[in-house]
């Protein structure tokens, strides 16, 4: 299984509540509403920034992240090059994120504890 960190910043246009409120009230509803069968996409998770620090630890910060879990990278791909996700998630996403400034990190879990 594959795990996209997908870093996301919103639009220079956009106060940090209101790409919430899209990505959160508007985006959402449009991912959960594609077919599961062109790729299967195993989980979904969205991470929105706190308020909190700790003294002396260094933070970045993106207006959220998107955790998306797939069975293999090509899995990913076939996603992020589909005609689902180019015509209609990437299309809906031009309405609230940068993304030239989109990052994703690509990662295998190794579970330790917990």
């Amino acid at each position: 299984m594959i795990k996209l960190s997908i870093f996301l910043t919103r639009r220079a246009d956009l106060t940090h509540e209101e790409f919430v409120d899209y990505w959160t009230l508007k985006h959402t509803p449009l991912i959960a509403s594609v077919p599961g069968g062109e790729v299967p996409v195993r989980r979904y998770v969205q991470l929105l920034p706190t308020d909190d620090h700790i003294d002396g630890v260094t933070t970045i910060f993106y207006d959220g992240v998107a955790e998306v879990w797939v069975d293999d990278i090509a899995d990913a791909a076939r996603w992020f090059t589909s005609e689902t996700y180019t015509t209609t998630i990437a299309e809906d996403e031009e309405k609230f994120i940068d993304r030239s400034k989109t990052r994703f990190l690509y990662t295998a879990e190794t579970p330790i504890f917990g």
